[in-house]
């Protein structure tokens, strides 16, 4: 059976002081994607004694940090995303960003702390533990790229691991709750980009020509069925058409127009179904209207899933730590996470931290409004650190 190591009583008074601290600084100094240099720093001087190792991968952003237990054994990572949006933030939170333009709005200060707190229990009990535990600052989530960069980087082939877990802040779940699923957890995702070829003219004479306008429209009305005449109604289907263009004047039919959007589905044989149908209605409805259609269909992240083991073991540690009652199992998301890239090649566990304390006003991740409370710092890292020592374990529980 296996032990719970922490009391979140204990944790809250080591950890509180620090985490806060460090999650101010990085709320305060937010990078966009790819350029995260100064939090990669700030992360770097954090690991500089023993027992942490600072591993070498052959990247410019992006921590990972080993702590190993008293001997030989399996090999857990724990991965928080570190960039952040372009959003400039709400004057009124009550720690505000000082890079205009730029926010901590997806709560990736948060997840960088959980980690880093993680760390630091890890490291006061390594004594009790076998194997190793790998910290991973991932860089640039936003964009999808991070995971893949550490991976091409040698991540898992320098540093194999058995079992990778992670997690994203949710505001639509109440404070101080766990979501662990098993399965999907968060869509896929794939883009696409329509160019519309007509013929344009004068815009009082259209019968003399293919009007890629007429066309894009009828597009964009006739891809709703992609996901209601598709996709089975008990799986989550999103197409959204995010961006359309032509034309450049009031009285000019162009010769172009251009349509670009976001696909995300949660079941891969829904995924190449919802793909196929959307190519095959875009081509056919711009023909009709005497137009071509030329799809580009960029194939982006994939599912999150959950691997039933690991997600079991993850949810036995919610439940001895917090209590049955506040650990859930939210519904499949259709936002996307490069956290699927990892679980294409390990067993794998993504969970959902709720940040919204009762009576609190709503405000959605990406929101220039959204500011986690700096009291969930010390549950979310006890969480991934008893997560973790039971992976190593990797007890049936």
């Amino acid at each position: 059976m296996a032990q719970t190591f922490f009391s979140l009583k204990e944790t809250e008074k080591v950890l509180r002081e620090p985490l806060t601290a460090l999650r101010h600084e990085l709320h305060e100094h937010p990078e966009l994607s790819g350029r995260e240099q100064e939090t990669t720093a700030r992360l770097q001087a954090l690991f500089t004694e023993p027992p942490f190792e600072m591993l070498p991968l052959p990247v410019e952003t992006g921590v990972v940090v080993r702590i190993r237990g008293n001997k030989p054994g399996k090999r857990v990572a724990i991965r928080a995303d570190m960039d952040a949006l372009p959003v400039q933030e709400w004057d009124g939170n009550p720690v505000r960003s000082q890079n205009p333009g730029v926010m901590h709005a997806c709560g990736h200060d948060m997840h960088m702390s959980f980690v880093y707190g993680a760390g630091l229990l890890l490291a006061q009990t390594r004594d009790r533990f076998s194997g190793e535990v790998l910290l991973v600052f991932q860089p640039a989530e936003e964009v999808g790229e991070g995971a893949k960069m550490l991976l091409d980087a040698g991540l898992f082939d320098c540093y194999p691991v058995d079992h990778i877990i992670g997690g994203h802040v949710k505001p639509e779940l109440a404070a101080g709750k766990i979501s662990v699923r098993t399965g999907p957890v968060m869509a896929a995702l794939d883009g696409f980009y329509i160019e519309i070829l007509g013929k344009g003219g004068h815009g009082a004479c259209p019968h003399l020509c293919k009007d890629p306008i007429v066309a894009a429209s009828a597009i964009v009305m006739n891809l709703q069925t992609v996901a209601s005449r598709t996709s089975d109604p008990s799986l989550a289907c999103v197409l959204s058409v995010c961006r359309i263009h032509g034309g450049e004047a009031d009285n000019v039919i162009p010769d172009k127009a251009f349509i670009e959007g976001t696909i995300r589905t949660v079941d891969p044989d829904q995924r190449t179904a919802c793909l196929e149908r959307f190519r095959a209605v875009a081509e056919s409805t711009a023909a009709a209207m005497g137009c071509e259609a030329r799809v580009l269909i960029h194939r982006g992240i994939p599912l999150v899933m959950n691997e039933a083991k690991t997600a079991g073991i993850c949810r036995a540690s919610a439940q001895r730590l917090l209590g049955a009652e506040n650990v859930t199992a939210l519904p499949v998301d259709t936002i996307s996470e490069d956290f699927a890239i990892y679980g294409q090649r390990v067993p794998a566990c993504f969970i959902g931290i709720g940040t919204t304390e009762t009576g609190a006003d709503f405000h959605s991740l990406h929101s220039d409004r959204y500011f986690a409370p700096d009291s969930l710092l010390p549950l979310g890292a006890t969480v991934y650190a008893q997560m973790a020592l039971d992976l190593l374990e990797e007890e049936q529980l």
